[in-house]
């Protein structure tokens, strides 16, 4: 403690300095080494509890194939085939007159530095160009349908997809 303290209180320091505090070698608490208890061992280390584990899993696999049962024989299926009508020169695609619209709006929206830029731009397009191509030349596709698809193809041609 502080002298100037100790006046006050009017107490001197009973301790001898010279002497250390607690002998040397003498443990101060009452219980031998660590104070700490062992932590217990995880499940997965104890062998009676893998080996519980195993036989479980054994008896739930025997248990499950038991109860599925044996297979019970499918009657025998007869397929009978319809003639197929083939019919020639049509296009692969059939393009409506609202998809014919899409198709010419995205490809209006389109730009040549977008397109320059954009690396999916042919892969997105090339696939619909043979598409667009198909229906714009069939004469049985209606005169709107085949309009929007011209105006599509144009607008593709301006930006560098329909040269290709």
């Amino acid at each position: 403690m502080n002298q100037t303290h100790e006046r006050r209180r009017g107490r001197t320091d009973r301790r001898d300095a010279s002497r250390p505090a607690v002998a040397p070698g003498v443990e101060r608490r009452a219980s031998d080494g660590c104070r700490r208890r062992p932590l217990p061992e995880p499940r997965w280390r104890q062998w009676p509890s893998i080996t519980l584990a195993a036989v479980l899993g054994v008896a739930t696999a025997f248990g499950l194939q038991v109860m599925q049962g044996s297979p019970v024989a499918a009657a025998p299926v007869v397929v009978v085939a319809a003639p197929v009508e083939v019919v020639e020169d049509l296009p692969v695609t059939r393009i409506g007159l609202a998809e014919a619209q899409a198709l010419r709006d995205e490809a209006c929206a389109l730009t040549s530095a977008g397109v320059a830029l954009d690396e999916q731009a042919h892969a997105v397009w090339l696939p619909r160009l043979a598409a667009m191509r198909a229906s714009a030349a069939d004469p049985r596709v209606s005169a709107e349908v085949q309009g929007e698809l011209r105006e599509a193809l144009a607008a593709l041609g301006r930006v560098g997809l329909a040269g290709r």
